[in-house]
């Protein structure tokens, strides 16, 4: 494992990572001690759902991470006068190819923090990892029934404008070109016409 800088974990990346992840745990500690676990009682964000992270405000995250990302891992009681803190990140074996995993404190406090360096691109799978946090006075870590995961940003996809003009073709591609309108043919000349015609005549001839 490699040493993960404190400065780096919490303002921003370093000359070996390019860019900084934070995932958040917002825990309901009064919940979690009560029910003796932690699947209502988590809500899982990060700072990446731009690039595809997705799961936000539940147990079950996707975050979005690629080669030389850290992925630094953060607690936050509900309750501001609880105790909380991440205990272990539990990821397999078989994915230490892909990461390395430190934890820290983030000095001058106690606060404890959780970083991962992605080495590679992560699987097509995903990397699935559980939370445990030291709650309370509980005795022993709650670990979070639902894995979470590390996942590779979705290809991006090249989307072009229309074309002006081809929207509703576009839109309705079985649809019929409107008739083109129909020549109109001249009217006849009224009764009233002729006779008007015929006597403006005699007149010109007299």
């Amino acid at each position: 494992m490699s040493e993960v800088d404190s400065a780096t974990a919490r303002s921003g990346p370093d000359a070996d990572t390019k860019r900084v992840i934070t995932v958040m745990g917002l825990l309901d500690v009064v919940g979690a001690l009560s029910e003796d676990a932690l699947d209502s009682d988590l809500y899982l964000f990060d700072n990446n759902g731009a690039a595809g992270s997705s799961g936000h405000g539940t147990s079950c995250l996707k975050t979005c991470a690629d080669a030389e990302d850290l992925v630094v891992w953060e607690v936050m009681p509900l309750e501001c006068e609880a105790f909380a803190r991440i205990d272990d990140v539990l990821i397999d074996e078989q994915y230490a190819p892909y990461i390395d995993l430190e934890s820290g404190v983030y000095a001058p406090t106690s606060v404890v923090y959780w970083a991962a360096r992605i080495l590679k691109p992560l699987p097509p799978e995903g990397v699935p990892y559980r939370l445990a946090f030291r709650v309370g006075s509980h005795p022993e870590p709650l670990i979070a029934e639902a894995s979470s995961f590390l996942v590779s940003p979705p290809a991006e996809r090249a989307e072009l404008a229309p074309e002006p003009g081809t929207e509703i073709a576009d839109a309705a591609p079985d649809a019929k070109p409107a008739p083109a309108p129909k020549a109109s043919a001249p009217k006849k000349p009224s009764a009233t016409s002729e006779a008007d015609d015929g006597d403006s005549s005699k007149g010109a001839r007299k």
